[in-house]
Formats: structure tokens, sequence, C-alpha cells
């Protein structure tokens, strides 16, 4: 889980649980030569990843989900798109 800095503690009643990333999505891009794989990593919530990776696997992509979630690890661009 993302630890809870000062900010985020102090407002941490009037944060909505559902909201905070517990999943990081790991998305593999094939490149022309295995060198040039792309591979990216991204927070979501659960309904995120589970969204994301549906639209994700049905495109063609190789995705993973766990719960590694790691300070640093930015949210999944567009994400109100995946719930």
């Amino acid at each position: 889980m993302i630890p809870l800095d000062e900010n985020i503690a102090a407002t941490s009643d009037r944060i909505d649980p559902a909201e905070i990333p517990t999943r990081r999505i790991t998305v593999y891009f094939d490149g022309p030569t295995p060198q040039d794989a792309l591979v990216l990593e991204y927070a979501a919530t659960q309904a995120e990843a589970w969204e994301f990776t549906s639209a994700a696997v049905h495109s063609g992509l190789l995705v993973t989900v766990d719960g590694r979630v790691g300070p640093g690890l930015r949210r999944l661009p567009c994400r109100s798109l995946w719930h």
C-alpha cells in the first residue's frame, strides 16, 4: 500500500478508500527487436485495473496486475475512463 504522507494524513478521513491505488499495472509493448521493447508501470485502484486490463488485453496487449504499488508510481493516465 502507498504510505500516507502528512498532507494526505491530514485529510485521510475525507479520502474514499476505493480511490486509493492498491494495484500495479505493468503494460508490455513489443518493439522491432527485444531491446526496443517498452514496459510501463502504473498505480490504479482495483476497479481501474480490472477495466483497463480487460480493454488492453482485448486490444492485444500483454498486461500484468499485482499489489506491488510503491511510492512514486504514477497513476494510470485517463483513469476516469477505467471506472
